[in-house]
């Protein structure tokens, strides 16, 4: 029996994340208990590809007093189909822009001072979608109800990710 050629090895994997601080950044969201949405503002933009295609789009904002106490608000959803999916290696991902989703739901949740979280977790069924390019994102998303969750943000420049990057390092 003839031996088969071994299946060539890759470098890449098909999950991971990326993460970036960001320049400017404003999120639109309803909190539990209360009938109107507020605005809020975040500091750092983390993607996670779970497999080639899924994407949660995490929008977290660090609250004052804590290195551990934030705010987060997640778009989960597929890549349209003619965008590529990241390119992770070692868990760690390189975006290939645009990365436009077709969102499918949304999570919030909070964590104190001491990073526990102060409830649990609130996930939603939700329709929208998300554009995130070089420099700007944007997301939406809607339920039956019509809650709404909004975000938009600037990359910090090239530079500046550059230099956080080496002192993260």
């Amino acid at each position: 029996m003839a031996a088969q050629p071994a299946a060539p090895q890759t470098d890449t994997e098909g999950f991971g994340r990326w993460e970036s601080p960001l320049q400017r950044c404003e999120l639109l969201w309803p909190r539990q208990g209360e009938q109107l949405s507020k605005r809020s503002p975040c500091v750092k933009i983390r993607v996670d590809q779970t497999i080639e295609g899924m994407l949660r789009v995490r929008f977290i904002n660090g609250l004052a007093g804590s290195r551990y106490a934030s705010e987060e608000l997640t778009f989960a959803g597929l890549l349209l189909q003619q965008d590529q999916p990241m390119h992770c290696r070692s868990g760690s991902c390189q975006p290939s822009w645009p990365l436009r989703l077709q969102v499918h739901g949304v999570a919030t949740r909070r964590f104190d001072p001491r990073g526990i979280a102060d409830h649990l977790p609130h996930n939603q069924l939700a329709r929208g979608s998300c554009k995130l390019e070089a420099q700007q994102l944007e997301c939406q998303a809607s339920d039956r109800s019509g809650q709404r969750w909004e975000a938009v943000a600037q990359l910090q420049n090239t530079a500046s990710r550059q230099e956080t990057s080496n002192r993260n390092n």
